[in-house]
């Protein structure tokens, strides 16, 4: 089969089309573009404040328990506090009738979360919500005559986040 002149030009004509076409689809122009900065915030979260009073039993005699109140509050008016936790400090003895028994008597005061139920959300700006710490108190079996009348207190921590 002879292919005629006309013909073959008009398909080397197509040919050299299509391929100069895909040419310049693969010499596009591209460009890129960037934004203005872009500001962001992190949220503020004040720290929630925390007092606490011994409940129940304010004077224990030897096995005695007492519990614990602490009453939070949120000062933040833009996020909750979600309590995640809370642990037992310290206790520092105030009056005991001898100094030198002072070490002794410090020791005889046991401190206890075991009674924590779940932990409590605060709103926001909530104030004054009481929790109790059951059975927080503890003063040991075996505690003797040198700690009697002496004052202690307690101090307890308490880790909060900020949640929506």
């Amino acid at each position: 089969m002879r292919v005629s002149t006309k013909i073959r030009n008009v398909l080397c004509i197509t040919v050299a089309t299509t391929v100069l076409g895909i040419g310049v689809a693969i010499a596009a122009f591209t460009q890129e573009s960037t934004s203005d900065p872009v500001a962001g915030t992190a949220e503020s979260f004040a720290p929630i404040t925390v007092t606490g009073a011994q409940t129940g039993k304010l004077r224990l005699l030897p096995g005695e328990t007492a519990d614990v109140t602490l009453t939070f509050t949120n000062p933040n008016s833009n996020v909750r506090a979600k309590l995640t936790s809370i642990a037992a400090g310290d206790v520092v003895v105030d009056t005991v009738a001898s100094a030198d028994d002072k070490t002794y008597c410090h020791d005889q005061i046991a401190l206890s979360t075991a009674g924590v139920g779940p932990l409590p959300t605060l709103d926001l700006s909530q104030a004054n919500l009481p929790f109790v710490l059951a059975d927080a108190v503890k003063m040991k079996e075996d505690t003797d005559i040198r700690c009697q009348g002496m004052t202690f207190h307690t101090t307890w921590t308490v880790e909060s986040q900020a949640v929506r």
